[in-house]
């Protein structure tokens, strides 16, 4: 890798870690570039626009999580086991500060501003698609199940943001009963 290559690698690094740890607010190209120790100017030398540097910025944040999550793969397992799985995954410190700027991401792409939008799809697609690898089940239901386990475990984010653990946990308990 070139030296500019490697420079831009690690800017990219701190950028993600400053997004990660501040959230989306903190993404002027003043604060960034000051994050990353360098001029807002410079990071305009590395990347075209502002919504480019999101874009890859966002997109390592999201690589970093599914890194992370598949650290924490388990063998597939019946639905009925997967959610209480996700929310315990959820609960994790490492994985809350994702889980947070998750939230945070999906509040700007739910009014369709770009790179926001474009990145929660791809990051909805490939969570789902994690989903799917991790449901013990058939392929027809994997279909059905994987994008359910996916909407069930964002309503479960959440909830536990606003603290609502102990009908969280509730919940929870009905998942025993399911039976797919």
């Amino acid at each position: 890798m070139k030296k500019g290559e490697l420079r831009k690698q690690e800017i990219q690094e701190k950028m993600a870690k400053h997004i990660l740890t501040n959230g989306l607010q903190s993404g002027s190209l003043r604060s960034l570039a000051q994050a990353a120790g360098t001029s807002d100017r410079m990071l305009l030398h590395y990347y075209q626009d502002k919504e480019e540097l999101m874009t890859e910025v966002l997109t390592q944040i999201s690589d970093n999580l599914i890194t992370i999550l598949e650290q924490a793969r388990t063998v597939p397992i019946p639905f009925n086991q997967l959610v209480p799985h996700l929310y315990q995954l959820i609960k994790n410190p490492v994985v809350k500060p994702y889980i947070q700027l998750w939230l945070e991401l999906i509040a700007r792409a739910s009014k369709k501003e770009e790179p926001y939008y474009s990145i929660a799809k791809q990051i909805g697609n490939s969570f789902i698609q994690y989903c799917s690898e991790l449901i013990q089940a058939d392929d027809e239901e994997k279909e059905k199940l994987a994008p359910l386990t996916f909407i069930i475990v964002e309503g479960i984010a959440m909830l536990d943001a606003i603290d609502f653990e102990p009908n969280i946990n509730k919940a929870l308990e009905g998942f025993s009963d399911f039976q797919k």
